[in-house]
């Protein structure tokens, strides 16, 4: 229950926050990393391409598969993410301008297929983005150098370069093909106007799915595919094979315009006479192993003598490379794995020189970014700002102490905070080194922490319990079906997991009748809430006022129930009902679907998740994400009850004020002491939006725990929806 310090301390948390940033994201870090340096960036999706401005170092780019896009104007020391106007989630490629760094190319991807992806161009630093051509494609695991710029073509009127290519994937199967169908039309694309309008050069499909670079002084422009390497020197009209076979990176460098660099799976090959010719660097023989494949080549702008590669292997060792004597010699690049949270994985070996300076290398360490300032010999995170995590199932602050939260990821296993999101421990109930599957993560104390483990997406999510803070775990066969976990406000001992419930703090657990899962309570009397479900039946609100040991209804509802949220006192619940909103009036025994959401891209909103301001209850927020694309207004707020509506999501470019913060949000949850709305996204990390205005103390609602609603006979059956 919520004792008069947690009231205290609440009112002035409230007023100290009006004065911050609209918009913050939560990023796991303690005292310990804190102490290294670390002061945000978790990371925690797979990054697809990066990139360093050829004309302004301090200017950088991270673009991940389905976690948007963030920027970097201070040389990677902060980030912030850059996604107004990306309707799509995630990206391919990117190319910037090399004679004007406003100007940018991106490729959008996703997992899923859709229209919302395509080329984007941003004409203000990624500030804001505009689709100039739509393709239905996936291309979320791709991860070719596959736009360029070519930087002969500056116009000094225009100010910008005006022609650009795109080589098209000719295979480009969905992440899951139950999520659609991508449409094929692979071949080579060219823009002469800075990426405003494309045009496919009719032929040209043997430089589909090619990595390509154009020369840097004449114009040249190489692409390499896996059937070898392809040089155009009339602007991509007409194409000669300068040399057959698979080839896994290509480069060029204006240090040295005239030399290209190819690697194959085995080898590293140098041509100095626009690839007429090859030979191979000998020093890479030292690097190549049995059953890998050298991957990626990378030339310093300012230095041709300064190389980055990575290899690949099945065994997802996937170790960096870097010589500083045009590949005579080379040295494993060492990740410092100490200063993020999360552990290191294996990714893909991206590499981005700044301009002048070769010794700052902008790479990924796991799902991070890193910096070398040493020519690469050691990376360091450098991801502050960079939050993509994705939570799972949802999340509940402790009802009995809204300091302690316990958060699940799909792919990052639990994080624990203790004092509100100021220090986080990292844990993996499953013990498997990289992450876990883990779902409805939940703590009423910091001793006894509740979790559902999967052994993969889709697979039963078994009942997790630890009652040393996370040192060891019991994982039983039982599992939590439906995937809600929650805790009595009244005594910590009472958890619920689905069906079941313990008394004992989890130790022993039995199935509860009349309710399927418990989701909330009533912040005023302590009263629990939950669905009844069952398949072909409409779902039943029920409510118990002693701890979950009997259920009453309280009414039905057709149509299936994402999330709630009551009233305190009951009065109204709330309902989300993933394609609207419903609110249910106990005096009048009627429910009503709320108008007036803000329509995001294509509509109507979703709506998968509610909750309300227990302090200030005209204060609703709900949150709803698409999935195939990125919703522009999937967090959004009502203060008049859910009269009027007003999205949280920034749609305006960026610049002086709020972040763009919570973009495709699915969770919603308010902090009952600072009355701020914490936002999980799929993909786009976890945020918290301040409150809307100050609050007085003597607004301050009391909890009463000794007078809850009694919904518990048989005549509280209250009436049905409609």
């Amino acid at each position: 229950m919520l004792s008069s310090r947690w009231l205290v301390i609440g009112l002035a948390f409230t007023w100290i926050l009006q004065a911050s940033a609209t918009w913050r994201p939560v990023t796991f870090t303690n005292e310990k990393l804190r102490a290294k340096g670390t002061l945000t960036g978790d990371g925690c999706q797979w990054v697809r391409a990066l990139a360093i401005a050829p004309s302004d170092g301090d200017f950088m780019l991270w673009c991940t598969d389905v976690g948007g896009i963030f920027r970097s104007l201070d040389g990677g020391r902060h980030w912030e993410p850059a996604n107004i106007g990306l309707h799509s989630r995630g990206s391919a490629a990117v190319a910037i301008d090399p004679h004007n760094p406003d100007r940018i190319l991106l490729v959008a991807a996703n997992s899923s297929p859709s229209e919302k992806n395509g080329l984007y161009l941003s004409t203000n630093k990624a500030s804001s983005w505009r689709q100039t051509l739509s393709v239905r494609m996936s291309a979320c695991r791709d991860i070719r150098r596959q736009i360029a710029f070519d930087p002969t073509t500056f116009d000094p009127k225009l100010g910008f370069t005006r022609v650009a290519y795109w080589s098209r994937l000719d295979i480009d199967p969905p992440h899951n093909p139950s999520w659609g169908e991508t449409i094929a039309e692979p071949g080579f694309y060219k823009t002469t106007d800075g990426g405003e309008s494309w045009q496919r050069i009719p032929g040209s499909d043997m430089v589909a799915n090619a990595e390509i670079a154009v020369h840097p002084a004449n114009g040249f422009v190489y692409a390499a595919t896996p059937s070898g390497l392809w040089r155009s020197e009339d602007g991509g009209l007409t194409w000669a094979r300068l040399f057959s076979g698979a080839i896994t990176g290509l480069a060029v460098s204006p240090a040295m315009p005239d030399s290209v660099w190819i690697t194959l799976s085995n080898a590293l090959l140098h041509s100095d006479d626009c690839g007429a010719s090859f030979s191979p660097v000998p020093g890479a023989a030292a690097i190549i192993t049995e059953k890998s494949s050298l991957r990626g080549i990378t030339v310093a702008p300012s230095d041709a003598s300064r190389l980055a590669l990575w290899r690949q292997s099945p065994d997802w060792d996937w170790p960096r490379f870097l010589s500083h004597d045009s590949g005579a010699t080379w040295t494993r690049s060492t990740i410092d794995p100490e200063r993020v949270i999360v552990p290191t994985n294996a990714r893909e070996g991206l590499f981005a020189f700044h301009p002048t300076d070769p010794d700052i290398i902008l790479s990924t360490g796991g799902d991070y970014p890193t910096l070398s300032r040493d020519g690469g010999h050691t990376q360091a995170l450098a991801g502050n700002g960079v939050n993509n995590i994705y939570i799972g199932g949802g999340f509940n602050f402790s009802t009995t102490n809204p300091a302690v939260l316990f958060l699940a990821s799909q792919d990052y296993a639990t994080l624990l905070t203790t004092d509100s999101g100021d220090n986080w421990t990292y844990m993996e109930p499953g013990k498997k080194g990289w992450g876990g599957y883990n779902y409805s993560a939940y703590a009423s104390t910091p001793d006894t922490l509740l979790v559902g483990e999967a052994d993969s997406w889709g697979a039963p999510v078994r009942r997790a319990l630890s009652f040393d803070q996370g040192r060891s775990w019991s994982i039983s066969p039982e599992t939590v079906a439906p995937a809600f976990t929650y805790g009595d406000p009244r005594d910590a001992s009472i958890l619920f997991a689905g069906r079941h419930r313990s008394i004992d703090a989890g130790r022993t657990w039995v199935e509860m009748h009349g309710v399927s899962s418990v989701r909330t309570h009533d912040h005023a009397t302590g009263t629990l809430y939950g669905l009844l479900e069952a398949e072909g039946h409409p779902s039943v609100i029920v409510a118990s006022s002693d701890h979950g040991v009997h259920w009453g209804q309280v009414f039905t509802t057709p149509g299936t129930i994402a999330d709630m949220a009551i009233e305190p006192g009951g009065a109204r619940i709330y309902l989300a009902a993933r394609s609207h909103l419903v609110a249910w009036d106990r005096h009048t025994h009627s429910s009503t679907t709320l108008t007036g959401l803000v329509h995001d891209q294509t509509g109507p909103p979703r709506v998968l998740s509610v909750a309300i301001d227990p302090l200030v209850p005209s204060t609703l927020y709900i949150a709803g994400n698409r999935d195939t694309f990125a919703s522009n207004a999937s967090a959004q707020r009502s203060t008049d009850s859910g009269l009027t509506w007003e999205t949280l999501n920034r749609n305006q470019p960026l610049g002086e004020g709020a972040l763009d913060g919570a973009r495709e949000a699915k969770w919603v949850r308010v902090h009952p002491v600072t009355r701020e709305p914490w936002f999980a996204t799929c993909c786009h990390g976890l945020w918290i939006h301040s409150a809307p205005d100050p609050l007085q103390a003597a607004s301050i609602p009391t909890p009463n725990w000794s007078n809850p609603v009694d919904y518990d006979s048989p005549s509280s059956v209250l009436g049905n929806a409609h």
